[in-house]
């Protein structure tokens, strides 16, 4: 069973979607963002430049992206040409957006799809019908341990072992340990069953958290041991991966299991700092005025922080806006 939990307050919103009670989509921002680097956003953009087979875009707001396209067909297009694209990949630490080429099209640069709100970008992301939840507090702890495992995606696996996932410059590392757990405690008659049971749990759970997370491009899994069932942990990981276009290499021969995803939304963890902190800032705000409703509060962020919130304060006409002051200081925090 799918459910999305949601909340959406002074124009931010972070939403979340479980399957069967775990965490498997997270998404925060804006609720209505208007960028044209936002993954599935199609726009009429300029070619700015080619150089060593690259091709640079010009997007119609300014943002800037590279061109996904076979050499042979950008060298048919010339600068300045009015290029249909749509983005495959959001900006990440040190790598820019990326756009999949549609077609030439005519006139300025200009958006072509719809803003959508957050809510109906990550519904886009699953297949299916999806049930909301409508009650506060589950909402609430639905989206804080979807916010945590985006942020945090080394965790135990269920039923025994844990799975830790590192990003690194080159890769993503994992590592599946039995720690936590053996053979008797979890069912499992040998510690060699452990180990395999292991690998199973983290070959299908792997998916999941590299959806949650964001992470992406060549993952490399450390198992337990070294004689594995082939078969057995790539029908796994593909199910975990369902739907998806990864590469799959052969288990290697030191016990490794690599495969290739994607890359496509940025991951949390590259996120705009200055923005999150501003959403965490009003969501404290919020706490606390329900603690305490009808005080005057105070937050105190960095000046980068305080120049998101104070325009998005400005224009809501949510009841706490009224009473909220803004004072720059270096560590964020709310005082009544």
């Amino acid at each position: 069973m799918k459910t999305l939990a949601y909340d959406s307050r002074f124009s931010l919103a972070r939403a979340a979607i479980l399957v069967d009670g775990r965490p498997h989509f997270y998404l925060e921002g804006y609720d209505n963002d208007p960028a044209l680097t936002l993954l599935g956003v199609r726009s009429v953009a300029r070619l700015r430049t080619k150089a060593g087979g690259i091709a640079f875009l010009r997007l119609a707001d300014g943002a800037e992206a590279v061109l996904d396209a076979p050499q042979e067909a950008v060298a048919k297009i010339a600068e300045g040409a009015a290029l249909e694209v749509e983005i495959i990949a959001e900006a990440r630490l040190e790598k820019r957006t990326r756009a999949r080429l549609i077609g030439v099209a005519q006139g300025e640069p200009r958006r072509v799809t719809a803003v959508r709100d957050l809510k109906a970008r990550l519904l886009a992301r699953v297949d299916g019908p999806v049930a909301e939840l409508t009650e506060p507090d589950a909402i609430a702890d639905a989206l804080d341990d979807a916010e945590e495992g985006a942020l945090n995606p080394s965790g135990p696996l269920p039923e025994g072992g844990f799975l830790s996932v590192e990003r690194t410059r080159a890769l993503i590392a994992c590592d599946v340990d039995s720690v936590g757990g053996n053979g008797v405690e979890s069912g499992v008659a040998t510690p060699r069953a452990f180990a395999k049971a292991c690998n199973e749990r983290a070959a299908n759970d792997i998916g999941r958290r590299l959806r949650l997370s964001g992470l992406a491009g060549l993952v490399v899994m450390d198992l337990i041991g070294k004689r594995h069932d082939a078969d057995t942990l790539r029908e796994r990981l593909l199910a975990g991966l369902s739907g998806e276009s990864i590469i799959v290499a052969p288990i290697g021969k030191f016990g490794t299991l690599e495969f290739v995803r994607p890359w496509s939304a940025c991951p949390l963890i590259d996120a705009d700092p200055a923005l999150r902190m501003a959403h965490r800032l009003l969501r404290d705000a919020v706490k606390r005025a329900a603690d305490q409703p009808g005080r005057l509060m105070t937050l105190r962020a960095p000046p980068s922080v305080l120049d998101i919130v104070r325009p998005l304060l400005a224009a809501s006409h949510d009841p706490l806006s009224a009473i909220i002051r803004l004072d720059a200081a270096a560590k964020p925090e709310v005082i009544l």
